[in-house]
């Protein structure tokens, strides 16, 4: 028995280090954007800043009347998804197809801000069997951005600033 105490606390202590620490981002463009979010019947309104990376990672970080960020979603190149924050809950780190389904507007959101980038003026629309997105860009700035998933009623809308 005494062997074993401290096999488990090496373990515990090992484990607690071995978590991936979230890279410093560092954007190459910002946009402040309003943010609406309606999830079950219940719609939240949070000012936010957009950014992209030189590496393309985007970033989504979400305020009400405070500096402090109440979320924080980040999508990598590699297709990295990342949520920390209050409203995010536990929080999650990982590979965007294995997020827990909660996540799932979010990361369309995130990869719609992403290839927004590479869009020319005008508005467009795309839709899947589960997602449906829809932008407006001019004088190469995106003006409008919304994702809903058409299985649950979630539906995440920006106007960018």
């Amino acid at each position: 028995m005494k062997c074993v105490l401290p096999i488990c606390v090496a373990l515990v202590l090992g484990g607690c280090s071995a978590g991936r620490e979230l890279a410093a981002f560092e954007a190459a463009s910002s946009e402040k954007a309003l943010i609406r979010w309606h999830r079950k019947g219940v719609s939240l309104v949070w000012d936010a800043v957009c950014a992209r990376s030189s590496n393309d990672t985007v970033l989504v970080r979400l305020y009400k009347q405070s500096p402090a960020s109440l979320a924080e979603f980040r999508l990598g190149p590699e297709n990295d998804f990342t949520a920390t924050g209050r409203l995010a809950g536990r929080g999650w780190a990982g590979p965007a197809p294995s997020a827990p389904a909660i996540f799932s507007s979010w990361i369309a959101f995130l990869a719609a801000y992403q290839d927004s980038a590479g869009l020319g003026p005008g508005s467009r629309q795309l839709q899947t069997a589960t997602t449906r997105v829809a932008s407006t860009k001019s004088d190469g700035r995106l003006k409008a951005l919304s994702v809903s998933n058409t299985e649950t009623g979630e539906v995440i809308s920006a106007v960018f600033n």
